[in-house]
């Protein structure tokens, strides 16, 4: 029998990202759990769900039971309403409507998230011109200085009979500045800040509900959580802590193919920059990703990764296609044809990485390139 014409996906890649759908599944039952019973906790799954997928990613949610979904942009939400179709769940584009873009929002049924005097304006003509209906939510500022209404631009929005009319507020939501750390004093005046802003607001739409919680909120405990929480990064396994052991469980599995294994027969530079010198002796190993691929040229000076347990340093910089590793330590019987190097797994987080190349695992994640060949575990039924 003749050769196939054509090789695998999986065999044309340079490097493997498994995404475990189930182990999303879980995170999202913890966090709904620790929110507690009465909070609507959904999934942020912007940046195409933190770039692990965004289709795969909603559908296990989806049948685990979330009901709300949150995205950053318009075209993030028409590509979330095509994937939900007509199905029952909330779709909400946190930056709200650009001008001129109303009429996409209420044809896709996405709710809005309104931040300044004009947009809630603007909002409001629309809905008035066409006879809209829909909910919408209100973004208040309580010491992020991001998004949201200003203390006084609230007040004086609540003090004009016409300031919010005409519109039907799902919620008032804000966001934690330093949810991250528990400690931090900024979590409670924000809290103090939203409580006052939701109590005044529901003088006038007494249904609304609120939402200040994102992942890290969440486990600041039940009086942040408040109706609707909005986890991203913990869902897919990023701590979202600052300090202190993960509560969630780790999603991803990255591993690259090794292209080839040489033996430096004298002390020599390595890389772009000679920035690395290997001794005498030691054994180099060079793998099929870069910073093309989302390995950040930072993690340059300090990452690693595993070999069947054993530690292998980068050696010199992290280049565009290609990152070459110290693997002097390792048996030449774990270096032959289909060996790989372990770069997000067991024996190192995503958040790892993260430390080591000098940011968060929210950067690593969202940064993961598209010339990997994706496997995803299928969630529990």
């Amino acid at each position: 029998m003749a050769a196939p014409l054509s090789s695998s996906p999986e065999d044309r890649a340079g490097a493997l990202l498994t995404i475990d759908l189930a182990a999303v599944v879980e995170n999202w039952r913890l966090l709904k759990r620790t929110a507690g019973p009465t909070c609507d906790v959904g999934a942020v799954v912007k940046a195409d769900a933190y770039g692990l997928g965004l289709e795969p990613i909603v559908a296990a949610l989806k049948g685990a039971g979330c009901k709300t979904f949150y995205v950053a942009n318009l075209n993030e939400g028409l590509a979330l309403r095509a994937v939900l179709g007509n199905a029952d769940a909330r779709l909400v584009v946190m930056h709200g409507p650009n001008p001129g873009t109303e009429r996409e929002f209420a044809a896709h049924r996405l709710i809005p998230v309104l931040s300044t005097p004009r947009q809630i304006k603007t909002w409001r003509g629309f809905a008035a011109a066409n006879d809209v209906l829909m909910e919408s939510i209100i973004k208040v500022d309580t010491g992020m200085n991001r998004l949201g209404l200003t203390a006084l631009e609230f007040a004086g929005l609540m003090n004009d009979p016409d300031g919010f009319a005409g519109l039907t507020p799902l919620a008032l939501m804000s966001h934690l500045a330093c949810a991250d750390t528990p400690a931090h004093p900024l979590n409670a005046v924000q809290r103090e800040r939203f409580a006052s802003a939701l109590s005044t607001f529901r003088l006038k739409f007494a249904d609304a509900r609120g939402s200040l919680a994102n992942s890290a909120g969440i486990f600041l405990g039940q009086g942040f959580t408040y109706d609707f929480a909005r986890p991203g990064a913990a869902l897919y396994g990023v701590n979202p802590l600052a300090e202190g052991a993960s509560r969630v469980i780790p999603v991803v599995r990255l591993v690259a193919k090794i292209l080839q294994v040489r033996r430096v027969d004298a002390a020599t530079p390595v890389g772009y920059g000679a920035t690395f010198r290997a001794p005498d002796g030691a054994k180099l190993a060079t793998v099929s990703m870069g910073y093309a691929d989302g390995l950040l040229r930072s993690w340059s000076p300090s990452g690693h990764a595993f070999i069947d347990g054993l530690k292998v340093p980068v050696a010199g910089r992290v280049s565009m296609d290609l990152t070459i590793f110290d693997v002097s330590n390792v048996p030449d019987s774990a270096l032959g044809p289909g060996a790989v190097i372990e770069l997000i797994g067991s024996s190192q987080s995503v958040d790892d990485v993260a430390r080591a190349a000098g940011t968060i695992g929210y950067e690593v994640l969202t940064a993961l390139g598209g010339r990997y060949h994706r496997r995803y575990l299928p969630a529990k039924g």
